[in-house]
């Protein structure tokens, strides 16, 4: 399928830019990540609260980021399933947590019986421009979670006008993605990077004081 080639393309490409890594930029990173872990944590256990017990597949896993929060909350190894297009990605987050399942290649065709309490995905929706396709993995995820789980989400809701290769997803579009699905909860989340890049240990402060600021969505979706 030519959207599986333009998507790694597109990686590859992001992956070619060299963006400093600076201090600042580190700080915002665990400003972000602590922001929507609480967030995933609480509404997974305000489900969940057994979560030892439960099972969860997080399509485009990356080199498996996530997983540590995920095994840090309390899930067991077994009941951690991943997906992940990339090749290079795949062998790092096989080394990197050799204890999960992990579904090679492209996540509209995981080919499996089990249903999962969780489905989650983080900012790979945004880097797939093929309407269809977007169509196609949101169909899949739908048919993998169990009738009472969620689909978790995180992704960011604007256009980058410096970066063709992602598209925003507002809410309105989530709306038609999982259209058969009962209700949505919404959580703003991520001051804008270009400012919480530069902001260091205000980003709690800012981000509080304006929320109109923040670019990016986690949505709890129940089907």
């Amino acid at each position: 399928m030519s959207e599986l080639k333009n998507i790694s393309d597109r990686y590859e490409r992001r992956k070619s830019k060299h963006t400093s890594v600076t201090t600042l930029s580190n700080l915002f990173n665990s400003y972000i990540e602590a922001e929507r872990e609480a967030i995933y944590e609480k509404e997974i256990k305000k489900r969940f609260p057994l979560t030892d017990k439960i099972t969860i597949l997080e399509i485009g896993a990356g080199t498996g980021g996530n997983i540590h929060f995920i095994k840090r909350i309390g899930f067991k190894s077994s009941n951690i399933f991943a997906n992940e297009l990339l090749k290079d990605r795949i062998v790092a987050l096989k080394s990197n947590h050799p204890d999960i399942t992990i579904f090679e290649g492209d996540a509209t065709t995981i080919n499996t019986s089990i249903k999962f309490d969780i489905v989650f995905q983080s900012t790979v929706f945004t880097s797939i421009l093929d309407t269809q396709f977007k169509m196609q993995l949101a169909k899949k995820m739908m048919s993998l979670v169990k009738k009472n789980g969620i689909i978790l989400w995180y992704d960011f809701i604007y256009d980058n006008p410096a970066n063709k290769d992602v598209k925003g997803i507002k809410k309105i579009e989530l709306y038609k993605l999982f259209e058969t699905c009962k209700t949505f909860n919404f959580f703003s989340v991520t001051l804008a990077p270009p400012i919480g890049r530069r902001i260091g240990r205000f980003y709690n402060v800012l981000n509080k004081l304006f929320p109109f600021l923040r670019t990016h969505i986690i949505a709890v979706i129940k089907c």
